[in-house]
């Protein structure tokens, strides 16, 4: 058998925070379990490929004033042969780019943690007659776009059995899907907070029915006008509003001069214990914050599904009993000071044990296996199937 890897790449694309932050919390899990070396590459900035390259900025852009033009880019692209297609076309034009990268880590593994990197990987894993395994790691929920199943990964790890299932639709065979969870990073399960010491340590009230508003790593939806619903409507319940990278949303609460029951912050490293010092979290319907919320047992209110690939998370929460869909502040205000009615002094909803909430270290613990085999090219997959646990 061959050693454990050394050198684990991580191929994603800063498209919002979600990609970046799987990667950091997989790779914090692996460096738990060994001494392996995790490098992590926006493969898409890397390829200087015209529009692509600036891949994050224009997701910023949609999320922020344009959903329906990433709408209209997933419905144009959503097929296998499509995306086969444009991603021919990009490594045609990007090959030098996306191999000198490679070059340069020499990884043991290549970990992708974004839909249209895989495709890239196996081409580049041809082209250089590599050995190296690539194994994809899935980020959303329910709805997925089709190039999550592009052929030319190894394994394909699946944070639900309806992402499993999706994969298994568009054509990836059943035992290359291993359910696993979703890459919720350790230090949200580690936590050994209270919710009266996580509020002392953001120097907040610490005996104030609390509400965490985020809008993702974007700051995605309008934030500013659910502020002022929550402020007016919620007068009494203290809110804490993350605005992520976007300045605009964060200069705009600054200057109503927060103080009192709002507290406003950027973009924030400590977010379990933001959502340990909170009694709810309203959020838009992206997979990582429903996923940590879950793994923190706080009550869920999420307000819209930024593009079509977080449609199927609104009815993920509301049919596993997660929390609650809101789309109008007035109705998630009046959810609010309900469940504030009747919250006891801790944890208001009980746990799911039937969610897994520990997929970073099964992930890592996947992988790791899986690349010590000794043909990484001709693995055996006999006993991981998707349903496995």
């Amino acid at each position: 058998m061959t050693a454990i890897p050394k050198k684990l790449l991580f191929a994603i694309s800063d498209t919002g925070g979600g990609h970046r932050s799987a990667a950091t919390a997989i790779s914090g899990a692996v460096k738990l379990r060994s001494d392996a070396t995790c490098t992590i590459t926006d493969f898409l900035r890397a390829t200087k490929f015209p529009g692509l390259s600036k891949a994050p900025e224009i997701y910023d852009f949609c999320s922020k004033r344009h959903v329906w033009l990433s709408n209209l880019l997933f419905k144009k692209t959503n097929s296998i042969s499509r995306i086969n297609t444009l991603t021919k076309m990009v490594y045609l034009q990007s090959c030098q780019h996306i191999e000198h990268e490679l070059a340069n880590t020499q990884p043991d593994a290549v970990i992708a943690v974004h839909p249209l990197v895989t495709g890239l990987m196996h081409i580049a894993r041809e082209r250089m007659e590599a050995k190296w395994p690539i194994i994809t790691v899935v980020t959303d929920l329910v709805t997925l776009h089709a190039s999550w199943a592009i052929p030319g990964a190894d394994l394909y790890l699946a944070p639900t059995a309806e992402a499993a299932n999706s994969l298994i639709r568009y054509g990836v065979p059943i035992n290359r899907i291993v359910h696993t969870g979703f890459p919720i990073h350790p230090k949200f399960l580690q936590s050994k907070l209270t919710k009266k010491q996580a509020r002392k340590e953001l120097g907040i009230e610490t005996d104030r029915f609390t509400v965490l508003l985020t809008g993702g790593g974007v700051g995605a939806g309008s934030m500013g006008e659910w502020v002022s619903a929550l402020q007016s409507q919620c007068a009494d319940k203290q809110i804490l509003v993350i605005t992520g990278n976007n300045k605009d949303l964060y200069n705009e609460l600054i200057d109503r001069k927060p103080g009192g029951h709002l507290h406003v912050y950027r973009f924030v490293d400590n977010m379990e214990v933001m959502m340990t010092a909170s009694d709810i979290i309203v959020t838009k319907a992206g997979p990582g914050t429903i996923m940590e919320g879950v793994a923190m047992n706080r009550p869920l209110i999420v307000t819209e599904a930024v593009g079509i690939q977080e449609t199927g998370n609104i009815d993920y929460v509301r049919q596993n009993h997660l929390g609650y869909y809101c789309p109008v502040p007035g109705l998630a205000c009046k959810t609010i000071n309900e469940v504030a009615a009747k919250v006891p002094e801790d944890n208001i909803f009980n746990s799911h044990e039937d969610i897994i909430t520990n997929g970073s270290v099964r992930i890592a613990e996947t992988i790791l296996q899986q690349i010590s085999l000794e043909n990484q090219r001709n693995w055996n997959y006999g006993n991981v199937l998707w349903g496995a646990s």
